[in-house]
């Protein structure tokens, strides 16, 4: 279509493509995860929330409660066939998303048996 002589034109600049940071591949879940903060001084000390996304780098929790970034959790996964994998994690992101929150988890360096675990929710 051609523009009548004299009208404004204009294009829509497209948002760049957001940059891939992970490392490992990632795979949606519905997993029970329960929390222990490892500060004194953290919003909620201990509880449960639920994984959304899951990968051996990481994890996407969903929670009531407030998770501050650069927080430290002892996160205990509940897997398929009542495996329970044990790992430490720091929050690398948040949103608040009603009526829960998301927190971006990244594990610390996981022992080969729980990234093993890990390694096998996610293949399904």
């Amino acid at each position: 279509m051609i523009a009548p002589v004299g009208a404004a034109t204009w294009r829509a600049a497209r948002p760049a493509a957001p940059v891939e940071r992970r490392q490992a591949v990632r795979r949606a879940v519905k997993l029970l995860v329960a929390f222990q903060c490892l500060e004194r001084d953290a919003p909620a000390q201990s509880g449960f929330a639920r994984a959304a996304s899951l990968s051996t780098g990481g994890a996407c929790l969903e929670s009531p409660d407030p998770f501050v970034v650069g927080q430290h959790l002892a996160l205990q996964l509940l897997l398929d066939e009542n495996r329970v994998a044990p790992v430490n994690a720091q929050v690398v992101w948040t949103n608040p998303r009603a009526p829960f929150y998301e927190i971006g988890v990244a594990f610390s360096k996981l022992p080969a048996k729980i990234n093993h675990l890990i390694g096998d929710q996610i293949e399904g």
